[in-house]
């Protein structure tokens, strides 16, 4: 691990400064320069904040920085987010896994502009995120840490927000083609623009590729596991009046991966377990539909806002091999409603309640069935949080959510948060200084199909509880006063119990409370500068410790260490380099949990020229050195690659 982290943070340090001595004498001073940092965060209390008021943790993927480092997909940008931690099974489009602080996918809330996904016929309920492309995204902000007081059960580990691009000026069209390695092709297109009050985007894309084997241990894994999406979307902001104003979207999307489903033989050359994917024929179809619709009504002079919402999401999902078949459908109805009431700008109460009901509907219309499913559950709130600016420059919030779910009753969580910004005496010149804590609870209920089960090899378990949690952390942020730079060190620590496990027993899993407690806690990096005109640097570190406090054993799938970076350069008006590097100590596969993985590091570049004001184009190398490397035991990840895209604006 050590000699990975120092040829990872050498290989940076010889490009900055590859970089200055190159391009020093060219340097353009800081006056036509932008602020490269997001100001307003609206994920840490459903209404948009200045980042100095906010005292959660906080993280924001800009459209500018994906846009350079060419990341099309979700999972690639939450690997440069401290904090989390990204398994894909596979190439594109294969079940990723998120965790977060420790904690697993399950416990991550995903939204798309403040809509909630979720898949009540998952196993663990949780959202996969392997089918969202990133092409109309103005940015993706990440909380950490419980955020159960506001958003309810899946947001026990953080928060995760997507937030679409707003259609406003002339009509204006961007389009995209890519070619690269394994056949892979992506085109898209999208029209913005606004006429008087109403803004508008549409947009579409298809992506295609001949993929990689799925499984990566031999004898065989010759079979490539092809993967396609097609995802439409829509958006409309109206103004109605001075006082009100209606948004509106939908996503589709129609994905199809190829997947292994046989194993290795038990007397297979290499000793592995048996259980282990190998080549064979097999895929799984995924439908997905996404809508909502919301109002803003702003009342006496703005001091009361009203704001209700309307979301759909609609997740259906067929899994073939030749000898089964599995069909699931989750869908979850969401209404609510909030009003804000602003004292001032940075003081402010708000309320509301939702109601959610979920449908999840599981069955093996062909193969060995077990168990079929087809069951709705409805969950009320009550919710409310207030921030107040104490004195100039500090700010505490707290938030508390009553939830009341048909299964398993009423539950309660909170959150509370300060910071506290440093005045102009007591600071260092030309550096503004915030110093941050958090304390929040979470809970999240069995999911159905860990209530009832799915196969015989997955029995379900009707007397699931429950899992409760607790977390704090504390940081400091520091930014240049000119906007330049920003940096951030976090420390946190958590404990949750009554977790819910599988155990394996005979070949047949089965979910249970464990009573042994799970200990998180870890350090957090983030940095993100621009310090000359034609050089911008963003780094990410994380120390994870997150285990039983039966064996103190560190969970499987989480690295203890995490490093990413990029570093871009602008040589030219029209020619912008960004090299980028990611590491992952040694950890523990998904399964079996007890097999140790080693650590890896891969690197990459970015390259993009700009033909003419409306023409760019860009190529990408990615795993520079041809890494050879898994995410998870027989897993297959991908080697060197290469493509090759086209944007137009006009």
């Amino acid at each position: 691990m050590k000699k990975s982290l120092q040829y990872c943070v050498s290989f940076f340090a010889f490009t900055a400064v590859m970089s200055s001595a190159t391009f020093a004498q060219d340097a353009v001073q800081t006056s036509q320069r932008q602020p490269v940092l997001e100001e307003i965060i609206v994920t840490a209390a459903r209404i948009p904040q200045r980042i100095e008021q906010i005292g959660s943790t906080v993280s924001i993927l800009s459209a500018r920085q994906l846009e350079r480092q060419q990341i099309d997909v979700l999972s690639d940008g939450l690997k440069l987010i401290p904090g989390v931690a990204i398994t894909r099974s596979g190439g594109t489009g294969q079940l990723t896994q998120v965790r977060m602080r420790g904690f697993t996918t399950k416990h991550v809330l995903t939204m798309i502009d403040g809509v909630k996904l979720n898949n009540p016929s998952a196993t663990s309920n949780q959202f996969g995120i392997e089918n969202l492309f990133l092409g109309n995204v103005e940015r993706i902000e990440v909380l950490r840490g419980p955020q159960s007081g506001l958003y309810g059960a899946d947001a026990v580990a953080g928060v995760i927000n997507i937030i679409t691009r707003r259609g406003q000026g002339d009509p204006k069209f961007r389009g995209s083609a890519l070619y690269g390695s394994h056949n892979t092709f992506d085109v898209s297109g999208q029209l913005s623009g606004g006429i008087d009050d109403l803004g508008y985007v549409f947009g579409a894309s298809y992506y295609n590729t001949d993929g990689i084997s799925l499984a990566s241990r031999p004898p065989g894994n010759q079979e490539e596991d092809g993967y396609r999406n097609l995802t439409l979307n829509g958006r409309i902001d109206w103004a109605a009046t001075e006082d009100i104003d209606v948004f509106g979207w939908v996503r589709y999307i129609d994905a199809k991966n190829e997947t292994d489903n046989n194993f290795l033989p038990a007397n297979n050359p290499q000793r592995l377990p048996a259980f282990l994917f190998q080549d064979s024929p097999g895929f799984a179809k995924n439908k997905q539909f996404f809508a909502a619709l919301r109002g803003t009504w702003r009342t006496l002079d703005d001091k009361l806002v009203h704001n209700v919402q309307l979301s759909n999401v609609n997740l259906d999902t067929q899994s073939v091999t030749p000898t089964a078949q599995q069909d699931a459908l989750g869908r979850t109805l969401e209404a609510n409603y909030y009003a804000t009431f602003y004292f001032t700008e940075s003081t402010f109460i708000l309320a509301g309640a939702d109601y959610r009901t979920e449908k999840g509907r599981f069955g093996a219309p062909r193969g060995v069935a077990f168990a079929a499913i087809d069951r709705t559950q409805w969950n009320r709130a009550l919710f409310a949080t207030a921030n107040i600016g104490l004195t100039d420059g500090f700010y505490v919030s707290g938030a508390l959510r009553r939830d009341d779910n048909e299964e398993f009753g009423v539950k309660t969580t909170y959150r509370v948060t300060g910071a506290y910004n440093f005045p102009d005496t007591f600071d260092i010149a030309d550096i503004q200084t915030k110093i941050r804590a958090s304390y929040g609870t979470g809970a999240e209920a069995p999911a159905l199909r860990q209530q009832l089960g799915q196969s015989p090899t997955f029995r379900g378990n009707p007397d699931l509880q429950p899992e409760s949690n607790w977390m704090w952390d504390i940081g400091i942020e520091q930014a240049l006063e000119n906007g330049f730079a920003r940096w951030s060190l976090t420390y946190y620590k958590g404990r949750a119990t009554n977790g819910i496990f599988n155990v394996t027993t005979v070949g047949i899993s089965r979910p249970v409370n464990v009573d042994s407690p799970v200990d998180m806690r870890g350090f957090e990096a983030d940095f993100i500068a621009q310090p000359l005109d034609w050089l911008e640097l963003n780094f990410a570190y994380t120390r994870a410790d997150s285990y039983l406090v039966s064996n103190r054993i560190q969970l499987f799938g989480r690295p203890k260490h995490e490093f990413s970076g990029a570093i871009t350069v602008k040589p030219t008006e029209k020619l912008t380099a960004t090299f980028d590097g990611y590491l992952r100590s040694k950890f523990f596969s998904d399964f079996p949990s007890s097999f140790q993985m080693p650590s890896y590091e891969v690197f990459g570049i970015t390259l993009g020229y700009v033909i003419t004001p409306s023409i760019r184009l860009t190529a990408k190398m990615q795993n520079l050195f041809d890494k050879i490397y898994e995410e998870k035991l027989g897993d297959s990840a991908y080697g060197r690659t290469m493509q090759l895209r086209v944007n137009v604006v006009f």
